[in-house]
């Protein structure tokens, strides 16, 4: 449609402000992201929280209807990412939502029009658009080959994240390696492992001390305190991860599940009683899940030293598993090996606001993408 049949239908295109909280956590409640499991993400109390931890200058985008109603929305900010190594600005494109009620109208058409003028402002007309879709997501997957003049969206990688549930007690130790809680005065240190782990995966973002610490204290429910730190005999940092508890500000309800993970959560919730951990809910319940966050660490086994330590403190309360999203390329996956995780795959993409991107950069080395802001 055209934006002068769209106006005459209604429909119209403008900024979000904080007025429509409350219909924009309406809308992603109303949208379902179907894949092996079809989920919906509940965002009260504050729908806005998710993307101000996506990236600096985020703008949100809404479609509305006759009488003002919210129809779609979507979301671009931007970050400062390693490229191949190297520094580079990034627009990171999310919540891309449409009501079912009204989809095929034009609205995603217009969300589009909307990212690409947004994109544009954060780097210009050839800056790089990421974005995540679930796979099994038909109507996105079919977006993706551009259909009325829309970007072509270009896949370069697939990430697997994991999830691990908390069962039966695990004794195994990894020589070697001490994990402790965090506290600030390792932020320097954090900082600079980082570093070392960010230019060899596509997308980290760059962070020092200070903007890691700022984006801590910003990142509701998440402290210093809930980062987990790896430590080899000579005291050397090797890794890091944080564990949070998102539930303040975003959960992941089930709508269904895939017959393989239908039979899966049979299976665990006849251990769950058992081991002492709490059941997977039925559609329309909560995952009680702990997400990981700032992945980090310089072999498998550093990873695997964390996730060991993260599952003894966690297990046998309120939460039934800890989710890792990893590239499905990277090396540091074999450190889930054994702890009968639970793989759903997101397939990542590039394009730009002129339409098109060349892939084959971006898939040169494993994507890193911040999976708990999925």
């Amino acid at each position: 449609m055209t934006a002068a049949v769209l106006d005459s239908c209604g429909i119209q295109l403008r900024e979000a402000t904080a007025l429509d909280n409350a219909a924009l956590i309406t809308l992603t409640a109303a949208c379902t992201m179907n894949g092996d499991i079809a989920l919906r993400v509940d965002r009260a109390p504050d729908f806005f929280a998710l993307n101000r931890l996506e990236g600096d200058a985020c703008r949100v985008g809404v479609v509305t209807g006759d009488g003002g109603r919210i129809l779609g929305c979507v979301a671009a900010a931007r970050r400062e990412v390693y490229v191949n190594g190297a520094m580079e600005v990034i627009s990171y494109v999310s919540d891309l939502k449409v009501h079912p009620d009204a989809r095929r109208a034009g609205v995603a058409d217009l969300l589009t029009d909307y990212v690409r003028d947004a994109a544009s402002g954060i780097g210009g007309a050839e800056v790089r658009c990421v974005l995540t879709i679930l796979a099994g997501n038909a109507p996105m997957e079919h977006r993706a080959r551009g259909p009325r003049g829309a970007p072509v969206l270009s896949r370069f990688a697939t990430l697997s994240v994991k999830a691990i549930p908390l069962l039966w007690n695990r004794p195994e130790r990894v020589n070697g390696i001490r994990v402790r809680s965090a506290r600030t005065g390792d932020l320097p240190a954090m900082a600079d492992a980082w570093h070392r782990h960010a230019i060899c995966r596509q997308l980290a973002t760059c962070f020092d001390a200070g903007q890691l610490s700022t984006w801590i204290a910003r990142a509701p429910g998440l402290g210093v305190s809930d980062y987990l730190l790896a430590f080899d005999d000579a005291g050397r940092l090797r890794g890091f991860i944080g564990v949070w508890d998102q539930a303040t500000f975003k959960q992941m309800r089930v709508v269904s599940y895939s017959p393989r993970l239908a039979l899966t959560r049979r299976a665990l919730n006849l251990i769950a009683p058992f081991a002492g951990t709490v059941p997977l809910p039925s559609p329309g319940g909560a995952l009680p899940a702990l997400a990981t966050v700032h992945v980090c660490a310089d072999q498998p086994h550093i990873l695997r030293a964390l996730l060991l330590e993260a599952y003894r403190r966690f297990r046998g309360g309120c939460h039934a598993f800890i989710t890792v999203g990893l590239d499905e390329r990277d090396p540091l996956g074999t450190a889930m090996d054994g702890l009968f995780a639970q793989p759903t795959r997101v397939h990542a993409y590039v394009t730009t606001p002129t339409g098109i991107a060349d892939p084959e950069p971006l898939a040169r080395l494993p994507l890193h993408l911040e999976t708990a802001l999925v």
